[in-house]
């Protein structure tokens, strides 16, 4: 009986644990598509989730992959990964656009952005799928699914997240630093702006303002 008892309570955090991660990867995806019929504060809704979320499960900077020791490793680790890229993104940008201090602030401001991402996908849905699947290519591609699902309908970015949202868990468990995953998305993301047409990527757009943004560029042509 006592092992009985364990195994249902084991089976039953487990689906705790599943029904948060697609819970919350929900309400992510309403808030995209009906955000326009929402209240001004609307966003506090899923901000809640998350907040109550780290406090049940009793997060700390170093679970959730915001310590110093995590970052460091992940920068030596990652340091020729990381400057490959910095370097291909700074010759795309000489090559193809006349690059100004105000696209370098925009450039953090998105970086900021990703990282914020990032913290999302690795602890409010990976690392919940994680505890009731287990560590798995299945189970990172499940997290990739769900990163994609927020980002239609956007014929670049759909695949694009897919593939980094499964890539980027698994560098989450080598090594769990959620800004430098984050500058490395940022990084990536401002080469695929950079190589794909606007009328495909829809200056990056997804839900309702991606069909906005390409009424807006038909009608421009027309």
């Amino acid at each position: 009986m006592r092992w009985a008892g364990l195994h249902s309570r084991l089976h039953w955090n487990d689906a705790r644990h599943l029904a948060e991660a697609f819970a919350f990867s929900f309400l992510v995806v309403a808030y995209i598509w009906l955000r326009p019929l929402w209240w001004s504060w609307s966003l506090l809704l899923p901000l809640a989730l998350v907040v109550l979320s780290f406090f049940w499960h009793s997060e700390s900077m170093e679970s959730l992959g915001l310590s110093l020791r995590t970052l460091m490793g992940a920068l030596v680790a990652w340091r020729w990964w990381l400057a490959s890229c910095a370097v291909s993104l700074c010759i795309l940008l000489w090559i193809e656009t006349s690059t100004s201090i105000h696209a370098v602030y925009r450039w953090c401001g998105y970086a900021c952005w990703c990282v914020l991402q990032q913290l999302l996908l690795q602890n409010m849905t990976y690392r919940r799928l994680r505890a009731g699947l287990g560590a798995s290519w299945t189970t990172s591609s499940i997290a990739g699914v769900m990163f994609a699902a927020a980002h239609i309908p956007n014929p670049i970015l759909v695949p694009a997240t897919f593939l980094w949202g499964t890539v980027s868990t698994r560098l989450f468990e080598a090594r769990p630093s959620v800004p430098v995953l984050g500058v490395t998305q940022a990084l990536l993301s401002a080469m695929l702006y950079i190589l794909t047409p606007v009328a495909l990527n829809g200056q990056f757009r997804v839900g309702p303002a991606y069909w906005v943004m390409l009424h807006r560029m038909l009608a421009y042509v027309s």
